[in-house]
């Protein structure tokens, strides 16, 4: 797939157009080809991390009231955990092709929790942002070198069934965060929110630490072929693959951000809130393995036009949501949200394992999560300051405009590369 020029990096993707086929969708596709112990360690640590970038959604209108801010703050509030992951993401995904995985894996988890305690003692929004930051810092520690691990053990041929397992646990996690976070707020107070989430953080750093196999095999042993961001990006179709992921996280982005802003203009308290985005989420987590095992038949081909299509569906529920009177309607558009996110992730994931085959599995996968960093950073920016000068309404409306641009970009570099066309 690659034709690079340089002396020093000779990839040569070429991805699969065909793949075995399952005699039957059982649920021993859940964990093909791998262990399931070791799964299910990696599986907590995804989960724990996962759900502080949802946790806070709820709440982020009672942060705006508290300390009287406007909607760049309040998408201040949510980026800060995506702009610190973003960063740490590639550095630490390339570190781990050279020095194992495992360490990163276990130091990520420790600060995670840590830091979770201090949501509860922040005194301004300036401070809060400090303490999202820090936290999407250690997430960001983890979140790559989880997708890493099993990208590596992924069978050839069930990659997207694999990968669309390990979505199932990124999806639920963050299906929790906002459930966990409106009835521990309702029960128990909002301090009660964080300290769950630390403990949650710290069991899970005693399960890696304790259980997770050590990787000493790759410590000073570079991968052999880590190809770098800038030689990467020369090919029609891992810019198709960055373009599209982008797309799908700014639309989940805006609705966890922004609906609560919605809703709260028809009334609906933030029980209710909660519960939408988790359904949402939640059908998107369950319908990855269903969904994996159908793009896992297809041809290369066939997972594009997988992806466009749950892509679609993604868009139309974005843009109805302003239109929404109340309580029921807004559950059937998250679902839909959730119902595309399950189509398009796991043949998208699956193309993401296939490049890092070839260009260092940790190298590629801290660069395809932080391209899904930065939708969670800026688009909460972007539509703060339209919803400040057109109004929440607006801000559905803008982002749709710009998934629809974004996919027709996917489908260009796409189609040039299913052309064959080369740099």
């Amino acid at each position: 797939m690659f034709h690079h020029k340089s002396t020093k990096y000779k990839p040569q993707l070429k991805f699969k157009t065909t793949h075995l086929f399952y005699s039957t969708p059982s649920a021993s596709f859940i964990i093909p080809a791998m262990n399931k112990g070791f799964f299910c360690i990696i599986s907590l640590a995804a989960f724990s991390t996962t759900l502080g970038i949802g946790v806070i959604s709820p709440f982020l209108p009672l942060f705006a009231q508290e300390h009287e801010v406007n909607g760049f703050w309040v998408g201040m509030i949510f980026a800060g955990f995506g702009i610190s992951r973003g960063i740490i993401m590639p550095i630490v995904g390339k570190a781990s092709d050279k020095r194992g995985r495992k360490l990163f894996v276990v130091l990520g988890l420790l600060v995670y929790s840590i830091i979770s305690f201090f949501y509860s003692i922040h005194e301004s929004v300036v401070q809060l942002m400090l303490v999202r930051l820090v936290h999407g810092f250690s997430a960001g520690m983890v979140m790559p070198i989880v997708m890493a691990y099993v990208g590596d053990y992924a069978k050839a041929g069930k990659e997207s069934v694999t990968m669309g397992a390990l979505n199932m646990v990124f999806y639920l996690g963050l299906a929790t965060g906002p459930l966990l976070g409106s009835f521990i707020h309702s029960a128990f107070g909002f301090n009660m929110v964080f300290y769950t989430m630390g403990g949650l953080g710290f069991l899970c750093f005693f399960l890696v630490l304790i259980f997770l196999p050590s990787d000493k095999n790759l410590k000073g042993k570079p991968h052999e072929n880590i190809i770098p961001f800038h030689s990467l990006i020369k090919y029609n179709f891992v810019k198709a693959i960055l373009i599209i992921v982008i797309v799908i996280s700014v639309i989940l982005v805006v609705f966890m951000s922004f609906l609560p802003s919605l809703a709260e203009r028809i009334h609906i308290d933030m029980l209710h809130v909660g519960f939408i985005m988790s359904l949402s989420i939640f059908l998107a987590g369950i319908f990855q393995t269903p969904f994996g095992w159908v793009a896992d038949k297809m041809d290369a081909m066939g997972r594009l036009i997988q992806i466009s299509i749950g892509t679609c569906v993604c868009m139309l529920a974005l843009l109805v949501l302003p239109f929404c009177p109340g309580f029921y309607a807004l559950l059937g558009a998250g679902a839909l949200i959730g119902m595309g996110s399950a189509v398009s992730m796991p043949p998208l994931t699956s193309f993401a394992v296939e490049i890092g085959h070839k260009a260092g599995m940790g190298n590629w996968m801290g660069i395809f999560t932080a391209s899904r960093s930065i939708a969670f950073a800026l688009t909460p920016l972007v539509c703060g300051v339209v919803m400040d000068l057109l109004g929440i309404n607006s801000v559905f409306y803008v982002l749709t405009i710009f998934s629809f641009f974004g996919t027709l970009a996917f489908l260009y570099f796409a189609w040039k590369r299913m052309k064959g066309e080369k740099i």
